[in-house]
C-alpha cells in the first residue's frame, strides 16, 4: 500500500470490530501511525449476509487488490420477497452498475479485513480489555485490566455498545430503550445446511441467495453463498431474549412465532446444527449527539457512537463511512488540529446517521404490517 506523507499523528484504537479495522487501515493509508486493541483472545466475527451499499465502497478502493478480494467472496446482490406463507412477492436487484452494492457474509468480511490490516503491519494486540478511557489537552489514553497505561494523539473508541468510553464522551451512558423485537439468528457452513432433503431440494440451483419472508408480527431472512448459510427471525420479544451474542439458545424456540408460515422457514430453523443460535433483544439507543470528549482526544466510531437495529440494512456502511470519514478528517487536521477534527467529523457525521438509524423502524413496520 502506497501511503500518504507521515502525518505525524498516533491513534490508538480501541476494538478490531469492521468499524475499528476499517478505520485503521485508512488512517494507515493517511500517514497516521495507528496500533489496535481488541480484548478477545481469538478473532471472529457473528451475524449473517450483510450489505455493503457504495458509500463503503469508494475509500476501499484506494487499497490495493481489497476489491478484487472482496468481490471474490462476494455473492450476488439480488433480493427476493416473500409473503410469510411463501408466495413470492417480487425480486429485486441491490444497487446498479453506477451505486453497486456488495452483498457478503459478514464472517467473511471481517476476516478480510484482519488479514488486510495484518499484512500492511498494523499492529493488533488481543486480551487487552480497557477498563477506562482519559484524556489531557494533548493526548488521549486508555487504562488496562492490568492497570497500564497508554496514550497516544488521538483515541478511536470502536469497541461497540459496550464501550466505556461514554463516561468520558457525555459523563453518562445512554440508556437503551427496547425495540419490543428480538432476532434470533445464526450462521454455520452451507453444507451442513444442505444435508437436510429440503433445502438442497429448495436450493439444487442455486450457491448463491438472500430473501426475505414478511409476516404479521416478524420477519425471516434466509442468506446462502457458497460457503455459508444464515438464518434470522426478527420476532416479538418476550422478555427472554437478552442483549449478548455469547448467550447460546434451542433455535427450535424460533419455530412458535412462526407456526403459519412456509414449509421452508420451518425446515431452514430445523436444519440448524446441534440446535443452537442466538436469541437477542433489539434494544434502541436515542441518537446521541455528542461523539467526542471535551478536549477532542477520545471519538467514538461505529456502534459505540450509534447502535442500529438490522432493519436499517445500513449499520455495515455506516461504520465504514465513520471509519473513513475519521481518517480523512485527521488527516486535514493534522498533528496540531487533531482534536478540532474529530469535532469536525462528529458534526459532519450526526444528522445522516441518526436519519439513517431511524430507517431500522420504519423498515420493520413496513416488513410487519404490509398486508
Amino acid at each position: 500500500m502506497e501511503r500518504l506523507p507521515d502525518s505525524g499523528l498516533s491513534v490508538l484504537v480501541v476494538g478490531a470490530g469492521i468499524a475499528g479495522l476499517a478505520f485503521s487501515i485508512e488512517a494507515h493509508r493517511q500517514g497516521h501511525t495507528v496500533k489496535v486493541l481488541e480484548k478477545r483472545a481469538n478473532p471472529g466475527d457473528y451475524g449473517e449476509i450483510f450489505f455493503i451499499q457504495s458509500p463503503g465502497l469508494h475509500t476501499p478502493s484506494r487499497w490495493p487488490g481489497f476489491m478484487e478480494r472482496l468481490h471474490k467472496v462476494a455473492i450476488s446482490a439480488e433480493f427476493q420477497f416473500f409473503k410469510f406463507s411463501g408466495q413470492k412477492l417480487f425480486g429485486t436487484q441491490l444497487g446498479s452498475r453506477d451505486v453497486p452494492t456488495v452483498s457478503v457474509s459478514r464472517r467473511e468480511f471481517y476476516e478480510l479485513l484482519l488479514n488486510y490490516a495484518t499484512e500492511i503491519g498494523i499492529p493488533i494486540n488481543r486480551g487487552q480489555e480497557v477498563e477506562e478511557f482519559f484524556e489531557t489537552e494533548d493526548l488521549g489514553g486508555v487504562i488496562l485490566s492490568d492497570g497500564r497505561k497508554l496514550t497516544a494523539d488521538i483515541v478511536v473508541a470502536a469497541d461497540g455498545v459496550g464501550s466505556k468510553s461514554w463516561s468520558l464522551v457525555t459523563g453518562t451512558k445512554e440508556k437503551p430503550i427496547s425495540s419490543g423485537y428480538a432476532l434470533y439468528r445464526t450462521s454455520y457452513p452451507a453444507e451442513k445446511a444442505l444435508e437436510s432433503p429440503a433445502l438442497a431440494e429448495f436450493f439444487k440451483d442455486k450457491r448463491e441467495w438472500t430473501s426475505l419472508h414478511i409476516g404479521p408480527g416478524a420477519h425471516f431472512f434466509i442468506g446462502l453463498s457458497p460457503t455459508e448459510f444464515s438464518w434470522g427471525l426478527t420476532h416479538r420479544d418476550e422478555d427472554s431474549a437478552v442483549e449478548d451474542w455469547n448467550r447460546v439458545v434451542d433455535s427450535r424456540g424460533a419455530l412458535r412465532y412462526v407456526q403459519d408460515w412456509a414449509p421452508i422457514v420451518h425446515e431452514v430453523i430445523k436444519s440448524t446444527p446441534n440446535n443452537e443460535a442466538t436469541d437477542w433483544k433489539l434494544r434502541f439507543r436515542d441518537p446521541q449527539p455528542k461523539w467526542v470528549s471535551d478536549e477532542g482526544r477520545v471519538v467514538q466510531c461505529g456502534d459505540s457512537a450509534h447502535s442500529f437495529l438490522p432493519s436499517s440494512g445500513f449499520g455495515a456502511t455506516t461504520a465504514l463511512e465513520d471509519a473513513f470519514s475519521l481518517a480523512a478528517c485527521l488527516k486535514m487536521g493534522g498533528k496540531e488540529s487533531a482534536n478540532i477534527a474529530t469535532k469536525v467529523h462528529n458534526h459532519l457525521r450526526f444528522e445522516r446517521t441518526a436519519c439513517a438509524q431511524k430507517i431500522g423502524f420504519k423498515s420493520r413496520e413496513a416488513f410487519h404490517r404490509t398486508n
